[in-house]
């Protein structure tokens, strides 16, 4: 059976409760599923909950944000961490810097004339963490804008009129605490850093340079299968993965409406991630 190993719920982003999520990966005819939220756990107790009940396993894990020394963003997923260490001590940190981060965003659009209530992005996170996703979503309801990527480009994203920057990790440090915490740590797509738009050519020379950093700084792999990779992307992060001895993941980033496009379980090959990806990743964490 195939498997999904970037996958989003309500306890950040995604619009699926951990349970819908786990209900939609029997739908899709998957062996197991990871719950990757943005910079919480708050989603594992109840996948794991109805990955035993439903008979689909659960792989905990999570997606932070990160940023390098010369400002380069990208996402850290990391598997299989210990709770109750010090990544999830600094995750308590990075959700109040989230939170104050929120309140500077809807004053902003207060001041620019499209105002949202806290309250109402509130109701639109159901109970998980609040982000720009959520703010989006409250701006499209209000008619202010047609989806949420206009929203990001007139309102949210990095430059744009309403933005605010967040405390984030290093990369270096990030890897120090999943590792810390026992787990495994994997670059997230890497050709397609957070503020990176569309599908534009890669210079597979300068992230070839970026990758040999990373190794430096002890990540164990990179997502080699991606449900928005090009086949040159694809074929980059493959040959990456072997010449440099990585392990190589995937999932499809599954996050539901407010990703309609991407279906759970589907990558760039347009099939799930084969299970010998999950027999690998479980070799190196117990390594």
């Amino acid at each position: 059976m195939g498997i999904d190993l970037h996958a989003h719920t309500t306890a950040s982003d995604g619009s699926f409760t951990p349970r819908e999520l786990v209900q939609h990966a029997t739908v899709r005819g998957l062996g197991a599923v990871a719950v990757t939220d943005h910079d919480t756990f708050g989603g594992h107790e109840e996948a794991l909950a109805a990955g035993s009940e439903l008979g689909v396993e659960i792989v905990p894990g999570i997606e932070l944000s990160v940023k390098d020394e010369r400002g380069d963003k990208s996402h850290l997923l990391g598997y299989y961490v210990k709770r109750g260490g010090a990544l999830e001590q600094q995750l308590d940190f990075l959700q109040a810097e989230r939170k104050a981060r929120n309140v500077v965003i809807l004053d902003k659009l207060a001041s620019l004339g499209v105002p949202v209530s806290m309250a109402r992005v509130e109701e639109i996170s159901r109970g998980g963490v609040m982000g720009r996703p959520h703010i989006a979503q409250a701006l499209m309801e209000r008619g202010y804008v047609q989806s949420v990527q206009e929203a990001f480009d007139r309102f949210l994203a990095d430059g744009s009129a309403a933005a605010a920057s967040k405390e984030v990790l290093h990369p270096a440090e990030a890897i120090d605490l999943i590792h810390d915490g026992g787990g495994v740590a994997i670059w997230a797509h890497p050709t397609r850093p957070p503020s990176k738009r569309g599908a534009e050519p890669v210079d597979f020379e300068a992230w070839e340079a970026k990758l040999r950093v990373w190794i430096e700084w002890g990540v164990d792999g990179l997502e080699i299968y991606y449900s928005q990779y090009t086949p040159a992307e694809a074929s980059w992060t493959a040959q990456m993965a072997g010449k440099y001895g990585l392990l190589g993941t995937g999932g499809s980033d599954f996050h539901g409406v407010s990703k309609p496009l991407i279906e759970l379980g589907v990558t760039h090959t347009g099939e799930p991630v084969p299970d010998s990806v999950l027999a690998a990743l479980k070799a190196r964490k117990n390594r």
